[in-house]
């Protein structure tokens, strides 16, 4: 126990000279004649008797010599029974826990190592940018390219070149999009760790609350209608394979199947449905172009028709090329994984690349050999083999591993609203199951892919694609508030692209939306729900 001094404690040799507040007005012993005191027998001297060291005669301790105090076995000064010291040595609370060598200081230290030991762990252990372009490639060849024949025959040849042009819009969209979450890092230390919501994140700081709701509802809607339309092609495709059951009843059964899937944390707890799905979807476009090009004399012989596109066909092409490059939502959740967030643009580089080279055959080859007959999913159009089997097999996987990682950034960001904890518990469960529920309603009241497909397309994904990266990139760069921040600027050429990519999201958006909405209010799609007629066959089957 610390003693304070006293004139008693000083006749009895109590007080603690280890101390530095009882010292601070202490003149120099002579080095020179004296040795060290001893704690255990002798007091401090009187301050009030003894001037302050002279600098002229006695410098500093020399640190070579004497080390601090050891805090294994003396703390820092009780604030409560001791005074500050000389105003000349300044107190504890102002010279920082920093400075003075204690047990709660060495507490604090530790902890903070540690933090930074764990985050330098979870980004050894994340993703390289390898496999996140096989995540990005996973998550953009989910459904989408089983409507690229329609899309382009419902806008002629301009559908072919929007094939191309979309590829580089998006992509390059996608890379400003990976420089904003780059500029928040380099801005606010905070996310330098993993994020549960980081296309909210940028939003929020580029667009400020009502900027981060838009995009919150727009995450929300792609995400969950997505996975809803692989939903209905997997038990479409199921019910090719066993025609007794039917399309709504397999519903209820995929939902089932993949509810455990969707426990999941996050991207990198489940990177090989990435892999597994990337590998399906590239041996079945291969499939698919191979039997078109075997069959191609047959369904030229049927002088396919190719006709003049109209307003609302080409505003329904528009919205299935841009569902075919969605993914935008959850970019900034795999770049979020990654061991080096910097890396990014070259996981955009290749994951758009393949893209490409897997759509423009496949749509453009459905389009010249079956023109306006081609259906919403080209596997109903080319008939049925062994291969074609296989392809559908294929199909079934890739859309399964897919809708993982479609819905995983929805549900984390319905969880982080809820505050529900990051680990494995009964919340998530409940949440997730839920979700899932929704979906399957929604499933069996319109278990048409093509009018979902054609609805989110043009709306949720245009803005999340199209319209808020642009916008969000330019503001971050524009925001000058803090004069610390590292300068960034815009090319002009860049600047153009991004107005192009930004007013052409808006009109097309707008378009694809409205013709979208119109179609589902026609009365025939509400004869398709599952709930007029449960046990029916739905044109989604691939039965021919």
């Amino acid at each position: 126990m610390k003693t304070e001094w006293t004139p008693e404690t000083e006749a009895n040799g109590d007080a603690d000279i280890g101390d530095p507040g009882t010292q601070g007005t202490q003149g120099p012993r002579d080095p020179g004649t004296q040795g060290p005191r001893d704690p255990g027998t002798q007091g401090p001297r009187d301050p009030g008797t003894q001037g302050p060291r002279d600098p002229g005669t006695q410098g500093p301790r020399d640190p070579g010599t004497q080390g601090p105090r050891d805090p294994g076995t003396q703390g820092p000064r009780d604030p409560g029974t001791q005074g500050p010291r000389d105003p000349g040595g300044g107190t504890l609370k102002e010279i920082g826990v920093g400075e003075i060598m204690g047990k709660s200081g060495e507490k604090l230290d530790v902890k903070e190592e540690e933090e930074g030991k764990e985050e330098t762990d979870k980004r050894k252990s994340g993703l390289s940018y390898g496999l996140a372009a096989f995540f990005m490639v996973a998550q953009m060849a989910g459904a989408g390219f089983l409507s690229l024949p329609k899309a382009v025959a419902n806008a002629s040849w301009g559908g072919a070149f929007m094939i191309f042009f979309f590829c580089v819009s998006v992509a390059f969209s996608a890379s400003r999009l990976g420089m904003c979450w780059s500029i928040l890092e380099e801005r606010w230390e905070e996310y330098r760790k993993p994020a549960r919501q980081p296309y909210m994140e940028i939003a929020s700081r580029a667009l400020g609350v009502h900027g981060r709701r838009i995009t919150l509802f727009s995450v929300l809607f792609t995400q969950i209608g997505s996975t809803i339309v692989f939903i209905i092609l997997i038990a479409g495709f199921m019910n090719n394979f066993v025609p007794s059951l039917s399309q709504c009843l397999w519903s209820l059964i995929v939902a089932a199947v993949l509810l455990p899937i969707v426990f999941l944390g996050s991207p990198k707890d489940f990177w090989q449905a990435s892999v597994l799905a990337v590998l399906s979807t590239v041996v079945a476009i291969i499939v698919i172009d191979v039997e078109m090009l075997i069959q191609s004399a047959k369904f030229l012989a049927a002088n396919p028709v190719h006709t003049i596109p109209t307003i609302s066909t080409f505003s329904l092409g528009f919205g299935a090329i841009l569902f075919s490059y969605g993914g935008s939502s959850v970019f900034p959740t795999i770049q979020n994984d990654m061991k080096d967030r910097r890396e990014f643009w070259k996981s955009v580089i290749i994951s758009f690349s393949t893209i490409f080279i897997l759509y423009f055959p496949v749509g453009v080859i459905g389009y010249i050999l079956l023109g306006d007959s081609v259906k919403d999913n080209i596997l109903l159009s080319i008939g049925s083999s062994t291969i074609l089997t296989v392809a559908v097999s294929l199909q079934i996987i890739n859309l399964a591993g897919t809708f993982i990682i479609s819905l995983n950034p929805c549900l984390q960001a319905i969880e982080d609203i809820i505050g529900i904890p990051t680990n494995f518990c009964w919340q998530r469960i409940v949440v997730r199951t839920s979700v899932i529920l929704f979906e399957l309603l929604v499933v069996l009241a319109v278990p048409d892919f093509g009018l979902i497909l054609n609805l989110i397309g043009g709306s949720t994904m245009s803005c999340m694609s199209f319209i808020l990266p642009p916008i969000m990139y330019m503001k971050l760069v524009a925001d000058k508030s803090d004069k610390t921040w590292p300068e960034r600027s815009i090319p002009l050429w860049q600047r153009a692209y991004l107005w192009l990519i930004l007013v052409m999201g808006i009109i097309g958006g707008i378009s694809a939306t409205v013709s979208a909405v119109m179609a589902i209010a026609q009365p025939s799609a509400f004869k398709k729900s599952c709930f007029v007629n449960f046990y029916g066959t739905t044109p989604n089957s691939t039965t021919t």
